[in-house]
Parts: structure tokens; sequence; C-alpha cells
């Protein structure tokens, strides 16, 4: 316990010094590991594949640059800067980015400077491998460390509360399952419209707002930041709180309770240097749409490849089925609302519906021909729209596109419906792979494949596309309930 220089207020620093020295510890001897692994590792396996032969100039100098090459990838891209406050996948992702760059810029230099017959392939595969091996089995061994240290309370960030709304009360019991996170809620100030919860299940209470001043004089250097959950409603509230910390300089941040605002994906962002908060968007991040957009083409273009032969025997079949063109061609709602021609096989014999009008296909539904009736059942007549795929309006996995008339009818009757079209639509979804298909035959059936499909924006990830396509070929195909 120290005084301040007024000899008045006690400020506790001793567990705050053991922690910032067990950081800096942990970083210095990441980087250290790092530093020895990588060279070490190149001349293990030099020595591996050519004994104790001392390497030719050319080598010694590919050694120095591709060591270069490493320690600017490695500043490039944040493989140390907060990593502790990083999850265990998004660390080694980081990783695996920095160690490929640097080994493609100089595979690139190699190129250039007409050297890549000059080196051995086997001893660049073999330090790129083991290189990655090692450096995994440092971080590893680090994590396992930066556990244990937070376990007991050293390496981790202490919160305080004030107000307990219901976004807050979440973060308490995800920093409470999750400790690898490093933050931990101290305690918490009730407010006026706190939500009521039952006994242990939310923070300790300290008190009220009339106790924050006096608490923050008596415990500084206790708490390392402060999360204010206040309705956005209560400006003056807000306003008065910030004045109490004003004198603690730490971290100050507005946990914004948005419940109710029909949120998707939301995200915090800067325009210029006004913040903004996101309500509803598709994929949050950047890169996830690049992701999947990629994976798209791949999975487009080896699907039109591998069933061409199964695509020309499907044509044959519809033209010999009835009269007609092969491919049916619809309006479909896609990405932000805007409408698309929708490709598929045709199912139905030619008829023409009254204007404005479109009926769903239902069970032994006189129009759809036998061969038509085989392909819906095995969602084969959907195989054309991977051609919608390479266009860009549709993706493989996502909500099923509607008819328009469909969509104008159901988004004044269900809530959020056209939260569907905050992605493209897909081949198939998650909604399908649940079973819910076909005919929509009243509103409750509806309502659930809405929530599946908002469900799969906000869960989105490649391997649940590749789990989304696997279920696909395993339960869709072949099931009775799409007519």
């Amino acid at each position: 316990m120290l005084q301040d220089a007024m000899g008045n207020v006690p400020v506790r620093r001793k567990d705050t010094r053991v922690r910032i020295e067990r950081r800096v510890a942990l970083d210095l001897w990441l980087r250290i590991a790092d530093s020895v692994a990588v060279p070490l590792v190149a001349v293990a396996v030099h020595l591996f594949l050519n004994g104790v032969q001392l390497p030719s100039p050319l080598v010694r100098m590919a050694f120095g640059a591709l060591l270069l090459s490493v320690v600017v990838c490695f500043t490039v891209v944040p493989v140390y800067r907060c990593w502790w406050l990083r999850g265990a996948i998004a660390d080694l992702g980081c990783l695996l980015l920095a160690w490929t760059a640097a080994f493609g810029a100089f595979a690139m230099f190699l190129l250039l400077a007409h050297m890549r017959d000059s080196l051995a392939g086997a001893w660049l595969l073999g330090w790129y491998v083991m290189g990655l091996l090692v450096m995994l089995a440092v971080r590893l061994l680090v994590r396992i460390q930066l556990h244990r240290l937070r376990s007991r309370g050293l390496y981790c960030e202490r919160v305080l509360l004030i107000g307990l709304r219901a976004p807050a009360l979440k973060l308490h019991r995800l920093l409470g399952g999750r400790p690898e996170i490093g933050k931990r809620v101290v305690g918490y100030f009730a407010a006026g419209e706190d939500i009521v919860v039952r006994e242990g299940a939310a923070p300790i209470r300290l008190g009220t707002l009339l106790d924050l001043s006096s608490y923050l004089q008596e415990h500084q250097g206790e708490f390392d930041q402060v999360w204010v959950s206040l309705p956005l409603g209560e400006g003056v509230a807000i306003k008065d709180v910030l004045k109490d910390i004003e004198g603690f300089p730490v971290p100050v941040r507005v946990i914004p309770d948005t419940s109710g605002l029909g949120m998707l994906n939301p995200g915090v962002y800067l325009t210029g240097n006004v913040p903004m908060i996101g309500i509803r968007q598709g994929l949050a991040q950047p890169d996830y749409r690049l992701i999947k957009r990629a994976l798209d083409l791949l999975v487009a273009s080896i699907a039109l490849l591998g069933l061409a032969p199964v695509l020309v025997m499907l044509a044959l079949g519809v033209k010999l089925s009835s009269p007609g063109p092969v491919l049916f061609r619809q309006r479909r709602h896609g990405l932000g609302g805007r409408e698309f021609w929708m490709l598929k096989f045709r199912s139905m014999r030619v008829h023409q519906e009254a204007l404005g009008t479109l009926t769903q296909a239902s069970l032994h539904d006189p129009r759809i021909t036998r061969f038509g009736a085989f392909m819906r059942r095995t969602s084969l007549d959907e195989l054309p729209q991977f051609l919608n795929v390479l266009v860009g309006n549709m993706s493989v996995v996502g909500p099923r596109p509607h008819a328009v008339q469909h969509n104008n009818h159901f988004q004044r009757l269900i809530q959020r419906y056209m939260h569907r079209h905050y992605v493209k639509p897909g081949i198939t979804g998650w909604a399908q792979v649940h079973g819910l298909r076909g005919e929509t035959p009243d509103l409750r059936s509806m309502r659930k494949r809405v929530q599946y499909d908002i469900d799969y924006i906000r869960r989105w990830s490649p391997i649940l596309d590749l789990r989304i396509i696997a279920l696909t070929a395993v339960k869709v195909l072949g099931q009775r309930m799409a007519y």
C-alpha cells in the first residue's frame, strides 16, 4: 500500500507491478524463443540433409536473406502485438500468415534473381515445415504458462462495472467461462434500471452510483478498466459517471445496450474520426466476404466440371419429358433485396399463371412432370444455380431465395424476414439441412426457416459452409419433403 504525492489516497501497486513484469517476461521469452528457433531449425535441416558439410556461399546468403524476410514479415503482421489478447486459433493464424509470407517473399526474390534452381528445395521445405512446428510448440508452452498465471489472477485485467444491463451480464458470464481472454469483473455498482438476476449469477455488488466516488479513491490501483453499462437514453447519468471517473486515468468503455434493435452481426467503426456502431450487416468482417467468395468460386467450378456429364443427361431428360425450354428462369430477391434471374432445370409443364400470382408446388401437383418430380425430390433441378454462383448473384450456401411474390407477402407477416438478404442467397442452407425445404404450408414453417437463416448469418464461418455442404449431400438429397 503506497500513498500518492498528497499523502492521503492509498494506492496498491504491488499486484499491478507483478502482472506487468510477468507479461513482459512472457513476451520476451516468446520473442527470444522464435529468434533462436528459426535459425537453429535451418541449421538442423541442413545438417540432416548434407551432414557436416560447410554450406556454400550461396546458401549462406540465402540463409541471411530469408532471416531478413522473416523479420520484416513478423513486423508487418502483428505476430507479437498484444498476442495475449488474441485467442489461440487467431494467434496461430497470424503466425502462419507471417511465416508463409516470409517464404513467399523469398521465393519471389529467387525468381526475380534467376536463382530458383540454385538452392535445394528440400532444405527450404524442411525449414518451412519444421520451423512452423517448433514455433507452434513454443506458443503452446507459452499459452499453458499464460493460463496458469491467469488462473492465479496474475495476468488478468481487472474490470469494474458501473450498471448491469444485459450485455454487461453476458460479458461477465463470458469472461468467467473463458479465462484465456484475460479479463475479470471485480464487481459492479448498481444503477436505477439494472436487470434483475438470481443470486450468484451477477458480479459482486459493490454499492450504488452514490458510493462510486469514494470507492474509486479508496481502491485506486485495484482495477485496470472501467466499463459503463447504462441505458443509452440516460445521457445525464452517463455524464455524471464519467465525471466521477475523470480523476482516475484508467481506460473507460461504454457497453451500449442495443437489445430490441434487431441486431445482426454488430460492429464498431471509424469513418474519419467519427465512431459509429453497426446495428445490422451481413458478414461482419471484410475478410469473411473475400473468403466466402473464394470458397464459392472453388466449389462452383469443381461442381460444374465434375458434374458436366450429369448436367447433360438431366438436360436431355427435361427436353424429352415435355415440350419447352431446358432451363427455367424466375426472378428472386438476392443480396440487398435486389432482384436477379435464378436458374433451375424445368420440372413442370409449360403453363401460364394469372398475372401477379405464383402458386407453390405441392404434393401430387399436376403441373410437375414425372422426370421433374425425380429432380425436385433429389434437388438435381437446382444444379444450374452453380452458374448463378459463378456470376456472383448467389452463393453455394446461404438462405434459399424465395420468389418475389412470396417475399412481398411474408415480409409483412414475419418480423426481421428481410434480414435474410444481408447475404447472398444460396443453393443450400442451414434451414434446408434441418429439414425446412420445399413447400411452406403455414406461417409457422416459414418463421422457423427464417430463424435458421438469421442464425446462419450470425454464425457464419468457412467451416460452417463446408459442414452444410456435407450435410446437404447426406440429408437433403433424396428427402421427400420437396415436391
